[in-house]
């Protein structure tokens, strides 16, 4: 992940866990945040949830493979909240404009300019 972003151009800050990152952007101020599903302590809604409590208008991009146990509450929150997107692994490639990656990967959430 951190790979495709910084070839994309991006400044990548990494955290181990939503807690971790719940408290890097109550310090800190970032453009977007990229969220990916690991399963540990604060799952990936709930770190959304907390992300846009904090800071509502930072986009948030939370990145999901094809059997999320939460998919529903992840497109719930895509659905209804403007500044968010999901998109699979591949919908990050062609997101961040890297070569090969030509097709729209986004999934069931509002469309984004």
């Amino acid at each position: 992940m951190e790979g495709r972003l910084v070839a994309a151009g991006c400044t990548v800050t990494t955290v181990r866990d939503g807690d971790s990152a719940v408290n890097r952007i109550h310090r800190e101020r970032f453009d977007v945040a990229v969220l990916v599903s690991t399963g540990q302590e604060m799952d990936v809604v709930e770190t959304a949830l907390n992300l846009i409590d904090i800071r509502s208008a930072m986009p948030i991009v939370i990145v999901s493979g094809p059997t999320e146990g939460s998919q529903s509450a992840i497109q719930k929150i895509t659905s209804t909240v403007s500044n968010t997107m999901e998109v699979s692994l591949d919908g990050l490639d062609a997101l961040l404009g890297l070569p090969g990656r030509e097709t729209d990967n986004r999934r069931d959430g509002p469309s984004r300019p």
